[in-house]
């Protein structure tokens, strides 16, 4: 007998007095319930379930029955989706989200902990963690994580997950599961926070394989399950078989080897059916450097190196080496053959032979100096320019007190004596003609001390002084204990 009838039973023999009668009391049985077929039980790890398991919150063992009616139409709804042998454990997440769904009453807010009733306005993560927040709450939450203490930041993560959103995704209205209804009522009949219609979002959000499928549940909290649809031809990773499989799971290993041919060209790949790139040829050998001078033994991958000499090769012009390192082909023309300018670069001599030097134009050189404001105005000559620009100009002191006409590469200083107070606040620069980054004081404090016995040593500067760092050696009443101490502990 159930425990509630038990319990209706007891109490009603409780109340009344005992009678002895012929007749037996007529025993309450509840009806028999017709037969149906059970639906295989979800597999759930609780080590995934964190604060959307349901089994975290309190219940009372009136809800026992809902409890169990409910995980196993979460059931029903998981096999009848994907009943397929070896890919039921894809569901697992989906069918966590879907029992807790069904089973919680008032989850808690991880940001102000209070209950989120079904008529209140939340939001949802989309990352991973699939997290349903107060939307006031998550608002803030953004508002205050982007503005940031000091320097604005342009994303803001999730309470949970951390997951970073940018600044144009903070969440401004109440919308269903599915992001369909904006403000979706609250009806007893659907799941909280839901619009009821079917869900309709891309299967491929979280996968690679190229589905277009959507989801067929009813708008749902938590990650969508796996592609139901079945692909007639499914290739796997080599090309080489084909097979039906579901759309999810049409990216597969045959568990043959990959056999393709390596970026080397020569070798095929040894690895079994794999996805991604083949990995570099492995298979060892003797190779030679570009120039052919130097023989190693170095992976296929790696048969192409240069060695560390000079190429030395004879140029096309049969006068001149090649000057470059290490490296394949012919070494090309001589890069002192044909068109070429005077030293000033204002004359062309398009038709000048390798060992010819270009002749000087006559006219000015007028290159930039190293002053950076003029120009070379001598004629045109090889060779660097001279670097001391002499033009006379006009030239202001570092302080600004003076000006004078001096050559331009000449430093302008005058002798006044600059007054301004250095960090301590108390000494005066007195630099000659400061620009007004005065240095450090230098002086030394010479302050006495709160000891009352010794002067501040430090150099120069503003507040109060350190303790005196000198030992003093002082004893206890008695004399028997001694020990050192700082001077300046001695007033602490």
């Amino acid at each position: 007998m159930p425990s509630s009838y038990a319990a209706a039973a007891a109490g009603s023999s409780s109340r009344k007095p005992n009678r002895t009668s012929s007749a037996a009391a007529p025993t309450l049985r509840p009806p028999a319930p017709s037969p149906s077929p059970a639906p295989a039980p979800l597999a759930v790890n609780p080590s995934v379930i964190s604060d959307s398991d349901p089994s975290s919150y309190s219940s009372s063992s009136a809800d026992e029955a809902d409890f169990a009616a409910s995980d196993s139409a979460t059931a029903s709804v998981v096999s009848a989706y994907l009943s397929v042998a070896g890919e039921g454990a894809d569901l697992s997440k989906v069918g966590i989200f879907l029992s807790s769904a069904a089973r919680r009453r008032s989850p808690p807010c991880l940001i102000c902990f209070d209950p989120i009733r079904p008529s209140d306005p939340v939001w949802s993560c989309s990352s991973s963690c699939f997290a349903i927040l107060h939307l006031p709450c998550i608002q803030s939450w953004a508002h205050q994580s982007a503005s940031g203490p000091a320097v604005p930041c342009p994303t803001w993560g999730c309470p949970k997950c951390r997951f970073a959103y940018p600044k144009s995704e903070i969440p401004s209205s109440y919308v269903c599961f599915c992001s369909k209804t904006i403000d979706p009522a609250p009806d007893p009949w659907i799941l909280p926070h839901s619009c009821g219609d079917v869900c309709g979002r891309r299967l491929d959000a979280n996968l690679d394989s190229g589905c277009e499928h959507t989801c067929l549940l009813l708008c749902h909290p938590g990650p969508c399950p796996p592609c139901p649809a079945v692909v007639p031809k499914a290739t796997c990773f080599c090309g080489v078989h084909r097979e039906p499989r579901r759309c999810a799971h049409q990216r597969y290993s045959c568990g043959g080897k990959c056999n393709k041919r390596l970026s080397c060209g020569l070798h095929h790949c040894p690895v079994d059916c794999h996805d991604g790139p083949c990995p570099p040829c492995a298979v060892l050998g003797s190779h030679k450097c570009e120039c052919g001078e130097i023989l190693e033994e170095k992976l296929c991958s790696e048969r192409i190196f240069q060695c560390k000499r000079e190429c030395g090769g004879m140029l096309d012009c049969g006068k001149h080496k090649c000057e470059r390192g290490c490296h394949g082909g012919k070494c090309g023309e001589c890069p002192l053959r044909g068109r070429r300018t005077c030293p000033c670069g204002k004359k062309n001599y398009p038709r000048l032979e390798c060992d010819a030097e270009a002749a000087t134009c006559g006219s000015t050189c007028e290159k930039v100096l190293g002053c950076g404001r003029h120009r070379c105005p001598e004629r045109c000559h090889r060779g660097p320019c001279d670097g001391t620009c002499r033009l006379v100009v006009t030239k202001a002191c570092r302080c600004g007190g003076l000006k004078k006409e001096v050559p331009c590469y000449q430093e302008l200083t005058c002798e006044r004596k600059c007054q301004r107070l250095r960090n301590c606040g108390r000494h005066a620069c007195k630099r000659r003609c400061c620009a007004g980054d005065c240095p450090p004081c230098s002086e030394t404090c010479d302050k006495k001390l709160r000891c009352g016995n010794h002067k501040c040593l430090s150099p120069c500067h503003r507040g109060a002084c350190s303790p005196c760092p000198l030992m003093k050696t002082i004893s206890c009443a008695c004399g028997k204990t001694c020990f050192e101490v700082e001077f300046g502990s001695l007033w602490d």
